[in-house]
């Protein structure tokens, strides 16, 4: 029956299904933002390794088979597009680039495989081009991260701006409700839902695509810092008796504040750590720049291997590294295998950037370039970046410090106007109580006109109570899934930000959720009928 529908679809529509691929196309859309905002840092890598093994003197085709070998940088794969078409289809090295180039959707990746084909034809030699093209893919790096950071900032104040009006358009809703409770209310409060949900979705969609990829952690198998570890062990234990004992507490009716706070309780291991791997890993970064100069200076300058020259790097440069190059060291002087010890030490660091130039430094090394100007190379290179992630440091503290007190605003307001309005309305509905059993008690006469009094007064009495409760319960969720997430995403770092933020906001939610009825109750004490 279902296939018959489908061809009838087909016949009616010239073939095709309407939305037929619609999921198909909005997947490769996502695919091809997540890829654009990659592939910045990863062309500087490709270009960075190219440049460096040029000084190994090795050949154009080798320059090409070793690139694109490097398949943990996503524009070696049009290298190896390259490559395919000059060896199995004897194109020239031109002619294939620029046939790539053709079929390439980012910008930057044709450009530079147009430029790198013109050089060739030109016959500019390949080491002069690959120095002047990093230099080039330098500065549009940074360029492109400085225009990302710019937008960065003013999305991050649309983003306050538009949780703030959605925050107003939900309490204007919820004192409607109050007001006057309209017939279809569920309609009404999804329609809150799904604006604050909209909002915060757009905003943080927008400050997502608006800055490159800057990513801290590697993604090695079995690799990671103690605290990357330790995390991720922890996470498969805490996550599922956070979320399985949040609802089951829910479900059993247990405060809504407390839920919150327990959660982000739960979830402050995993942020503690997280916190703690994410500065040290910035750290760690700063103190390589500084190591990979000077031990290929030592290298280079006094003709030694690398186990004399780490014995000569001056330690008090590096302020985190040290006890790191102190165990490689201590392992290479003991004839384990140079290749292992490295291998350990990328591990042990935990950071991409580490692990991205330091192969670089080496498999230059391995292939004969000199380690003095192979080393200037990744260290610019990776400067670039260190620098570069400190000025998005400074935006994401500085988004942060304004989050936190407005996530407490939003929630503090919300829920301080909704017990405000419970409060007036159960007093309303005692005082109009008492008022029908006193005008009951009086004349017939009397008693029609304060009955007629009464049927004419409907604000606040019919104040649905438990819908609003749950209206107040998911807005705050809303309202701290969707801060938590925004927060991570401005100040960049592994998935253990989330819990970073997700930990902290929760328990200021819940705090806040808790501390309010007392507030009220003791602020806004209204009078009964008795003393009127």
């Amino acid at each position: 029956m279902f296939e018959s529908l489908l061809e009838k679809l087909r016949e009616k529509n010239g073939g095709s299904i309407p939305f037929e691929n619609t999921a198909g196309e909005i997947q490769q859309k996502l695919k091809e933002i997540e890829e654009n905002k990659k592939i910045g840092a990863d062309l500087l890598f490709m270009i960075t390794y190219m440049a460096s093994i040029t000084h190994a003197n090795v050949s154009r085709p080798e320059i090409f088979a070793y690139t694109s070998e490097r398949r943990e940088y996503i524009p070696t794969k049009y290298m190896k597009r390259v490559e395919c078409f000059v060896k199995r289809w004897n194109y020239s090295y031109a002619e294939s680039l620029r046939m790539v180039a053709d079929r390439v959707r980012n910008p930057l990746v044709e450009s530079l495989l147009n430029r790198f084909g013109n050089s060739i034809e030109a016959g500019i030699p390949d080491d002069e081009f690959l120095t002047e093209e990093l230099e080039t893919v330098r500065n549009v790096y940074r360029n492109n991260f400085e225009q990302g950071i710019e937008m960065l900032k003013k999305w991050s104040d649309a983003y306050i701006a538009l949780m703030l009006s959605a925050t107003i358009v939900s309490i204007i809703i919820m004192v409607s409700v109050a007001i006057y409770a309209p017939n279809d209310l569920d309609s009404t409060l999804n329609s809150s839902y799904m604006l604050a949900a909209g909002v915060s979705a757009f905003g943080i969609f927008s400050m997502y695509r608006s800055i490159p990829e800057d990513k801290k952690c590697h993604d090695l198998p079995g690799g990671g810092t103690y605290e990357q570890k330790l995390v991720r062990r922890l996470e498969r234990i805490i996550l599922p008796i956070a979320l399985i004992s949040s609802l089951i507490l829910f479900f059993v009716g247990v405060n809504f504040g407390l839920i919150c706070i327990m959660f982000g309780i739960l979830l402050a291991p995993l942020a503690i750590f997280g916190w703690r791997d994410d500065a040290n890993i910035i750290l760690r970064d700063e103190d390589f720049t500084v190591f990979i100069r000077g031990l290929g200076s030592i290298m280079g300058g006094m003709g030694m291997t690398v186990t004399p020259a780490l014995a000569k790097v001056d330690r008090k440069s590096l302020h985190v590294l040290g006890d790191y190059i102190d165990a490689v060291y201590s392992k290479m002087n003991i004839g384990l295998d140079e290749t292992i010890v490295w291998h350990k030490f990328v591990m042990d660091t935990g950071s991409n950037l580490i692990y991205k130039y330091l192969s670089i430094f080496k498999d230059s090394i391995e292939l004969g370039a000199g380690p003095t100007e192979v080393s200037h190379i990744v260290s610019t290179s990776m400067l670039e970046q260190t620098l570069l992630r400190q000025k998005r440091e400074m935006i994401g503290m500085g988004f942060i410090v304004l989050l936190i007190p407005m996530h407490v605003a939003m929630v503090g307001i919300f829920a301080f106007l909704f017990h405000i309005l419970l409060t007036m309305s159960r007093a309303i509905k005692e005082v109009m109580n008492t008022f029908q059993e006193t005008a009951a008690a009086l004349s017939s006469s009397s008693g029609s006109v304060g009955g007629s009094m009464v049927g004419s007064i409907n604000i606040f009495v019919n104040f649905p109570e438990d819908k609003m409760i749950m209206f107040l319960i998911l807005s705050i969720l809303i309202v701290t899934i969707a801060n938590a997430i925004a927060g991570k995403i401005v100040k960049g770092g592994d998935r253990y930000m989330y819990y970073v933020f997700g930990s902290l906001l929760f328990i200021l939610s819940g705090l806040i959720y808790i501390i309010t009825p007392a507030l009220v109750a003791m602020l806004f004490a209204i009078p009964g009928f008795e003393s009127i």
